[in-house]
């Protein structure tokens, strides 16, 4: 087994993690905190993520593409179906979960913030999916 696959589960559990720790601490958490000093949290928060992601959406991006390369005893459609689900999942965070932070970063909006809350679920479970398929990946590569 090639040590992209081991790499590749490394860097997605990471993601993974990050996802729900956003899900269910970070976001919700956002409504609790007071207006007059709101923006600055969203500016801390929206920094610190960067930061965060800075190191680990490479690490997931180069072993996703390290493990298409030479996956040969798995099957395309799962290393195929799982890039494609990181796609969707950059795609839809540059298209609309970005934007929903530059709204918030002009201050606290409920239905913005909700919006961010309940759809946020599907990037948690498109990631969690990931996490599923990278275990399957070093699985069947074993």
């Amino acid at each position: 087994m090639s040590g992209w696959f081991v790499a590749h589960l490394a860097a997605t559990g990471a993601m993974v993690g990050f996802i729900w720790t956003i899900q269910l601490l970070s976001y919700p958490m956002m409504a609790a905190v007071p207006e007059d000093g709101f923006v600055s949290y969203e500016s801390a928060h929206q920094r610190r993520v960067t930061t965060v992601l800075a190191a680990l959406a490479p690490a997931e991006l180069v072993t996703a593409v390290g493990v298409a390369l030479v996956a040969s005893e798995v099957p395309t459609w799962l290393t195929f179906g799982a890039g494609t689900t990181l796609a969707a999942i950059w795609v839809a965070t540059g298209v609309y979960y970005a934007p929903l932070h530059g709204r918030l970063a002009d201050g606290f909006d409920a239905d913005v913030h909700r919006r961010l809350v309940v759809t946020n679920w599907w990037r948690t479970g498109a990631w969690t999916a990931r996490g599923v398929a990278a275990v399957a990946m070093v699985a069947i590569a074993a």
